[in-house]
Order: structure tokens, then sequence, then C-alpha cells
């Protein structure tokens, strides 16, 4: 069944979950390889650093995609655009499952990153055709199946691995991919068209709106540093549960994954203050909150307890700095929501990678301390930022 949207008349729920569904499917392919970085270094012969390379590729993979892909979404049919990436990120993750070695998975983690932006698509289109008094609450929705993305791939990549081994992860995601092919082409309707400017000058255009909202850059710079901050705990989590006194195999890797899904229920908590306390009191607190996640990651890196309490922490202080900022700048240019929602998630996603590519440089010099140092230092910078206030942030 296919149905019909148009600009704050509301979006039938079940279509609601079905995006919701494929927002989780979607963004997990991004993160299956976290739990099992350990394994395909041990696999491939090859160092830490170099498996953490994955990790790093698929975030730029993904910023690709975000920069390329989703602006098209103004210009082309997004809903043949979300149907290739579909086909795309299948085969990417067919591709993954078969490498010979470990420069075959770069390449193709690359390609499933920027095959895997389908979440972008939806969020600006609920918002944009949500009831008023629902749009924070249904971003909220897409927001938490995301993060439940996100987590709940680590929990599932880590025990299919210790089954199965690395490569049927992959499998499954494919067959994941291929099933939500399926389910858009059978209930998305065909939207609109929003532009009639040429690619080139949409390309411009992402300049262009980055200059002109200050607001948008002030709240993509705080959640990007505040994203490599999160990035540099998981990125790196995997090589010190490896470790002693841990010891830890995939599947109790992945588990941790489900701390994180606790953190991720805060995304329904918040989402209904977000406009009665303001996005700057959220990216306060958030950054506060990852603060003292790295603190405890320090002192208690040595107990199930202390890293459990520390992934809880910055997972719950995230989503108040991402949920609260993502909200609040896709509604500040109705004209050009896929646009102004790419700069966001771009500069959001460079964030990430930059959090991933130096953690895993410290890792290999100074150990866990590197990186808790790479952790502190990206959130008391996304803290600096809210000292640039602005009126959108009251």
């Amino acid at each position: 069944m296919k149905y019909e949207l148009s600009e704050n008349r509301g979006i039938p729920a079940s279509l609601l979950a079905m995006m919701a569904v494929a927002t989780g499917l979607s963004v997990a392919n991004c993160y299956y390889n976290q739990p099992l970085l350990g394994s395909m270094a041990r696999d491939f012969a090859v160092s830490d650093f170099s498996a953490s390379m994955v990790a790093t590729l698929t975030q730029i993979g993904y910023v690709v995609g975000l920069v390329f892909v989703i602006p098209l979404g103004d210009l082309l049919s997004r809903k043949k655009l979300i149907l290739t990436n579909y086909v795309i990120s299948s085969c990417a993750l067919f591709a993954i499952a078969i490498a010979p070695n470990i420069y075959w998975v770069w390449g193709a983690s690359l390609l499933a990153g920027a095959s895997s932006v389908m979440p972008q698509f939806f969020i600006p289109l609920v918002s944009y055709n949500s009831e008023p008094a629902h749009k924070v609450r249904n971003v909220g929705i897409i927001q938490s199946c995301l993060l439940i993305g996100i987590l709940g791939s680590r929990v599932f990549s880590g025990f299919l691995a210790d089954v199965c081994g690395w490569r049927s992860v992959y499998w499954v995601a494919c067959v994941f991919m291929l099933g939500c092919f399926f389910m858009i082409h059978k209930m998305l309707p065909v939207l609109p068209v929003r532009s009639r400017e040429k690619y080139a000058g949409l390309m411009k255009s992402l300049l262009r709106l980055f200059c002109k909202y200050p607001y948008l850059r002030i709240a993509s710079l705080r959640a990007a540093l505040a994203y490599g901050s999160f990035f540099a705990l998981w990125s790196c989590l995997a090589f010190r549960m490896k470790q002693g006194p841990f010891f830890a195999s995939d599947d109790i890797i992945g588990a941790l994954g489900l701390c994180g899904l606790a953190g991720a229920s805060t995304v329904v908590f918040i989402s209904g203050y977000i406009q009665k306390y303001g996005v700057r009191f959220f990216s306060i607190a958030g950054g506060c909150v990852i603060l003292a996640a790295w603190l405890l990651a320090f002192w208690g890196n040595d107990s199930y307890l202390w890293m459990i309490i520390s992934i809880l922490l910055i997972d719950a202080g995230m989503q108040c700095i991402h949920l609260s900022n993502q909200t609040s700048v896709v509604s500040l240019d109705a004209s050009a929501i896929n646009r102004v929602n790419t700069v966001y998630m771009t500069i959001y996603f460079l964030g990430g990678s930059a959090g991933t590519f130096v953690s895993g440089l410290l890792w290999q010099h100074s150990g866990w301390a590197g990186v808790v140092v790479v952790g502190f230092v990206f959130t008391v910078a996304s803290l600096i930022i809210n000292c640039f206030n602005h009126p959108k942030t009251s």
C-alpha cells in the first residue's frame, strides 16, 4: 500500500513504522564492524590500526554519501534514490562478506558507508510532513530507531560473529538491505521534487547555506565534536576489551551495545523537553554527562561495572546533543531541508571520522589513556562552542 504525503498533514503510523525500521537497519551497516575489528585484525594478520581503518573509512564513506547523494533529494525522485542506495549497499556488504584481504574490506566499507545514508532522507521527510504538534515526537521516533540501529548492530554482530564468524554478519546484513528495498518499493509514495536547480547549483548552495545560517554552523560543530568523542570510545572499545583483565570474545564486546541501548532510551524522554528548555541547555548538559563518562572510563577501565556505566552515560549524553541540535537545524529552511540536513550531518560525521582516526592513532602509541585524552579534548571543545550564542539556541 502506498500513501499520500503533504506538508504538515501528518504521516500514517504504518509508514512511520516502516521508515523507522528501515532507518535502524540502514544505519547499522556503518557499525557492524566495531565489535569485529579485533577479529578482522587477527583474520587478516594486520595491526589494530589497520583494522580500525575499516571503521574510519566507513565513516568517511558516509560523509561522501551525505555530500554528494543527499542533495540529490531536492533535485531527483527521493524514492528512486533511496531504492538505488539499497541495491548498492547490498552489493557492498556482499563484497565485505567475501573479502580476501583487508584492502578489499577497506574499499567495500567505503562504498557501504556512502550508500547507507537513507536515514538522512527519512528524517527531513518526517519533519516536513508531520503535523506541527507531532514533529519533534516523530523525529524522535526515527532518531530512536537510528540509535537502536547503531547500538543494536554491535550486539547483533558480536553474537553472530562469535557463533558463525564475522563474515556471517555481512551476509545477513545484505539480506536486510534487500528486505528494505522491497518494503520501500511497496509503501513509500513518489515524493515531489523541491528544486529546479542543476546539481552543480545544489552543491554550491551547500556552502551558501553554511554561510547564511550562523546557527547551522554552531549546532553542527558542537554536535560533531561530541560525536568525535563518542566514536573515540566505540572505535577502540573492542581493542581494550580484548586485553586483560577482560580477554572478551566478540559476543561479550557486542553485548556492551545493550548498555548503549539503555542510553538510547533518553531520546524518548528528552524529545518532549527540547522546546521547553532549549537546544543550548541540552548541548551543555549532554557535554557534561560525556565528560563524566570519560572520567569513569579512565579510572574504572579494569572493571566491567565502570565501563558499562561509562557507556550508558556517553550514549545518553550524545543523544541529548544530537537530537536537540538536528531537530532544530532541519526547521531552518523548508525549501532546502535535505541540503540543510546534509550540511549538518556532513560536519557531524566528519567529527566522528576525526575521533575514530585520532583515537586509533593514540591507541597505537598510548593505549587506553590516549583514547581517553581524545574523548576528553573533543568534549571540552564541544562545550566551548556553546559560548558562541545565537538566538536560535535559546
